[in-house]
């Protein structure tokens, strides 16, 4: 059987929003398979919740995985080679695999890459782009990105902070795939006590960011977090490895909430946000992730901007951001450190702002 390959090796964040792409590929190609290249510790959620068959990971910096992934594919027949992922080294990866067609972005010099090269719509939301590669495939789909681009209006807040829904042709939701594997959830009660969940009643924040000053202040999720607590809330802080530190730091000063960062996987945060009443993150995986799951979600955004294309793709997505600020945005990813020495983009926004949106949403 003929396989296609999707090479996304981008953060967490950036491949959930491959997933209108991988679905709209699935549709295309009902009788191929369909492999996911991504980075190590990713797959297992899409082989999970079988958005593809196959998972191919690779370890950013080791040279040996990617040798690896294409001494495997060498005996195997790729149909599309698909590869939203721009860098040189993805590039020069996808080179080596034999396929009887490559599809990519046009980037002037990799020519020699790609047998279809379709120009980056940096006017689309990112999982539009990404999609936006199948539309030489598919006449219908390029004619709903120019309609979409003529009505929609995917960067304006409305009330509250509510962003436009995505269309139902790229939808992004996996909220049924992550329910039905309840035994996941099941295993997650026999270790955590996991209050508030089935009566509605939990709400999930993580304040940690790959990129430092993309995070919203400690003080701002501690203030929220306890306010939610009081009105009988559960609050849970979550995270990824690497973000223990903070998560427990924000957990202890909210009396009553419980850390469970770097306790979970991926398909296993995914069981907790499914079931939340709220998530409140930055603009960060977290938020993609809650997307996916068509759970209710606040995103605060600082550095970054919506117009870059990597809002939350979900209609029930929420954005806080200060505006009117000169500096901002700052960098496509955000910093270490502010590059002015004020990071006002964060501290200017506070904790009631968020806990406004968050009324409206808990009472709705």
């Amino acid at each position: 059987m003929a396989l296609n390959l999707v090479v996304q090796t981008a953060f967490l964040g950036d491949l959930l929003l491959s997933i209108p792409l991988l679905k709209k590929t699935r549709d295309l190609w009902p009788q191929h398979k369909l492999a996911l290249v991504c980075r190590k510790g990713f797959g297992d959620f899409f082989l999970k919740t079988k958005l593809v068959d196959q998972v191919f990971e690779i370890e950013k910096g080791n040279k040996d995985s990617y040798a690896k992934i294409v001494e495997h594919l060498r005996f195997v027949e790729v149909d599309n080679l698909i590869s939203p992922h721009e860098s040189l080294r993805t590039a020069f990866f996808c080179t080596q695999i034999k396929a009887n067609h490559k599809i990519g972005f046009d980037k002037g010099w990799n020519f020699f890459v790609f047998s279809k090269r379709n120009k980056r719509q940096l006017q689309l939301p990112d999982a539009l782009r990404q999609l936006s590669l199948l539309k030489s495939e598919d006449p219908q789909l390029e004619k709903d990105l120019v309609e979409y681009l003529s009505f929609e209006k995917p960067y304006a807040p409305k009330e509250h902070g509510l962003l436009s829904a995505p269309p139902k042709w790229a939808s992004m939701s996996l909220r049924h795939q992550v329910l039905e594997l309840g035994d996941i959830y099941t295993s997650l009660k026999s270790k955590y006590s996991l209050r508030g969940f089935e009566e509605g009643k939990a709400v999930l924040i993580f304040p940690g960011s790959v990129w430092a000053t993309k995070r919203w202040t400690e003080e701002g999720f501690i203030e929220t977090g306890r306010a939610l607590q009081k009105k009988g809330f559960q609050v849970y802080v979550m995270g990824g490895p690497g973000e223990e530190a903070l998560a427990e730091k924000v957990a202890a000063a909210i009396p009553g909430s419980e850390s469970l960062a770097g306790k979970t996987k991926i398909i296993e945060s995914a069981q907790l946000i499914a079931r939340a009443a709220l998530v409140i993150g930055n603009d960060s995986a977290s938020t993609h992730l809650a997307a996916v799951c068509e759970t209710p979600l606040i995103a605060v955004f600082g550095p970054t901007v919506l117009e870059f294309g990597y809002r939350p793709w979900s209609a029930d997505s929420f954005v806080v951001q200060k505006e009117g600020l000169k500096c901002r945005p700052c960098g496509k990813h955000g910093h270490k450190v502010c590059p002015i020495k004020t990071h006002e983009c964060m501290k200017g926004i506070s904790a009631e702002e968020v806990l406004r949106t968050a009324g409206f949403i808990l009472r709705s």
